[in-house]
C-alpha cells in the first residue's frame, strides 16, 4: 500500500516503513547506519522525507535491495 504524500510531508518511522515494505527495526537499523536521512524532532521522535530517503538509497544503490526493484510512487 503506498501513502499517498504531499511534496515535503514527513513521515513517521511506522509510515516510512510501510512505504518501504520493512519493518521498524529495519528503518531504526538504516538511521544507525547512516543509510537514510532523517530529523531530529525532541529527543525520541524523527521524522523521513520520502523523497530524501528514496533518492539516498537509489543513490546508494539500495532500492533493489529494499523495494525489490519497484518504487511506490
Amino acid at each position: 500500500m503506498s501513502i499517498e504524500t504531499p511534496r515535503g510531508e514527513l513521515l513517521k518511522k511506522g509510515q516510512l516503513a510501510e512505504e518501504l515494505n520493512i519493518s521498524t527495526r529495519s528503518v531504526e537499523n538504516f538511521m544507525r547506519r547512516g543509510w537514510i536521512p532523517f530529523v531530529r524532532i525532541g529527543k525520541k521522535s524523527v521524522r523521513f522525507c520520502l523523497a530524501d530517503v528514496l533518492a539516498t538509497l537509489k543513490s546508494r544503490g539500495q532500492v533493489n535491495t529494499v523495494l525489490g526493484g519497484e518504487v511506490h510512487r
